[in-house]
């Protein structure tokens, strides 16, 4: 099991002013935690691109979304966008179909630093939690 040594969650509202809200919390945050510029910026992107489909797709049904920034043990950086509407999205095949871009582009970056994303049920809300794991270490190809 792993071990957190610095954690950080927020809630923003589910409409589009507050996506860079997300964006700048999670750059100040991961820049004060001493994260490389290049993980700093796909953690940013992917926090975007995530809350981003909660106000598309989940604002309906969920008015807030929870993030939640980690770094545990490994090392490893977790970042985490909780909704509460239970529909769990899929990325499309293709970067250049309609919708499901974002999804794409978030799967990409993750495989390209060697990290796993999940999507689970969140109990405490009914709806889904998508959880981004991303190396600290360098990753040989």
């Amino acid at each position: 099991m792993s071990r957190t040594l610095m954690r950080h969650g927020f809630r923003v509202a589910s409409t589009s002013d507050y996506v860079p809200l997300a964006r700048r919390e999670t750059r100040k945050i991961l820049v004060d935690w001493g994260i490389s510029e290049p993980i700093v910026a796909d953690a940013c992107l992917i926090i975007t691109e995530l809350v981003t489909n909660v106000v598309r797709h989940a604002a309906v049904v969920s008015p807030t979304a929870a993030v939640s920034l980690a770094v545990e043990d490994g090392p490893e950086l977790v970042l985490a966008v909780a909704d509460a509407h239970p529909f769990k999205p899929k990325p499309l095949p293709l970067a250049h179909a309609l919708g499901g871009r974002g999804l794409f582009l978030v799967n990409a970056l993750v495989r390209e630093a060697h990290g796993t994303t999940e999507t689970v049920p969140d109990a405490a809300t009914g709806g889904k939690r998508i959880t981004v794991r991303l190396p600290l270490s360098v990753v040989s190809s």
